[in-house]
């Protein structure tokens, strides 16, 4: 098994759901942590329940002077980056002809040119170390699309597409690259539901998974997590 202990890790979106649970997590191992979010109070909030060194970062996913300042300032606070949890994203629904393309390219903006800005940032450094691991949080609407998440879906697909090439070209330089496609998670993206929260994925769930994922011995990896919540329906 991988000892996570110092190790640097940069976590987008960080601020609450998927990105917060994971930075907690990820401390608890004894990894220093950088967080991103596009608001400051939550990015605090969230640094105070980290038991390790920290540091977080204004980042909007859609502005790459943004993303460029993020991986600067993880770089100059430890030196490294050696995990990238690319969490960032937003989800807008509507029936596809309700869609705007605004929705749509503003989706595009920040789950997926935002995270292949990031990737361009940080894996250079990771390259220079021949070691690092990356982690895409997609989304089984990378899987299978429905009713009122085209859009959405369209942006997860892409995610997957631009992972796995990535991936592919990343081994030789002993990068491991994960994906993440989570069933319906109990965060604020997917608003309010019907559903009973415990018959949810939870954030902190989704964070067990990474966390032992990049606890594998260094010479394996899990290319794809399909996770599902075990019993989603309760009549």
């Amino acid at each position: 098994m991988e000892h996570l202990t110092d190790k640097v890790a940069l976590v987008t979106g960080g601020s609450r759901g998927i990105g917060r649970a994971t930075a907690i997590a990820l401390a608890a191992e004894g990894v220093k942590v950088a967080i991103t979010g596009r608001h400051f109070d939550s990015l605090q909030e969230t640094i105070e329940l980290l038991e390790t060194e920290a540091t977080a970062v204004v980042c909007d996913m859609q502005q790459a002077e943004d993303i460029e300042a993020a991986v600067a300032h993880t770089i100059e606070t430890f030196g490294q980056i050696d995990i990238l949890v690319n969490n960032a994203g937003i989800m807008k629904t509507a029936s596809f002809m309700e869609t705007s393309l605004e929705d749509l390219r503003e989706m595009f903006e920040t789950n997926v040119f935002g995270m292949f800005q990031m990737m361009q940032q940080v894996i250079p450094h990771m390259i220079d170390r021949q070691s690092g691991d990356v982690v895409n949080i997609a989304s089984m609407s990378a899987v299978n699309s429905s009713p009122q998440t085209a859009a959405y879906s369209a942006t997860k697909f892409a995610v997957t597409g631009l992972t796995e090439g990535m991936m592919r070209e990343m081994r030789q330089h002993n990068i491991r690259t994960f994906t993440i496609n989570p069933s319906a998670v109990l965060t604020d993206l997917i608003g309010e539901t019907s559903l009973d929260p415990e018959t949810m994925i939870h954030p902190e769930d989704i964070a067990d998974v990474i966390v032992s994922q990049l606890k594998l011995n260094r010479r394996t990896f899990i290319k794809t997590n399909q996770i599902w919540a075990t019993n989603p329906v309760q009549k």
